[in-house]
C-alpha cells in the first residue's frame, strides 16, 4: 500500500497477528443502549468479546457519558484513537 508505505509482507504479518489475537464473537442484538441503534452491535461485541477497550472515532459512542459510564461498569473503556495510542505509549 503506497499510501502508508507498507510492504505486502508487512501487511500480511499484521493480518496474521490480528487473526492470532482475535476472538470470534456472536452478537444477539439484544443490547439497546446507544442513541444510534446501528452502533449497539459494536458495544455488544466489545462486551461479549471481553474487550478492555472499545477504540472509536464515533462521537455517538465516545461522547455519551451515560453510555461510557455504563460500559466502564461492565469493564470496557470507550476511548478515542488518540487516547488509546497515549495509553499504549505509557505502557
Amino acid at each position: 500500500m503506497s499510501k502508508y508505505q507498507l510492504s505486502d509482507q508487512s501487511i500480511n504479518e499484521y493480518i496474521s497477528l490480528i487473526k492470532r489475537q482475535s476472538v470470534w464473537v456472536s452478537v444477539s442484538g439484544t443490547l439497546h443502549i446507544c442513541r444510534d441503534p446501528r452502533d449497539d452491535f459494536l458495544l455488544e461485541t466489545a462486551l461479549f468479546g471481553g474487550a478492555e477497550y472499545l477504540v472509536t472515532r464515533d462521537d455517538d459512542l465516545k461522547r455519551d457519558l451515560d453510555l461510557t459510564q455504563r460500559m466502564a461498569e461492565w469493564g470496557v473503556q470507550v476511548v478515542s484513537v488518540q487516547q488509546f495510542l497515549n495509553l499504549l505509549h505509557h505502557e
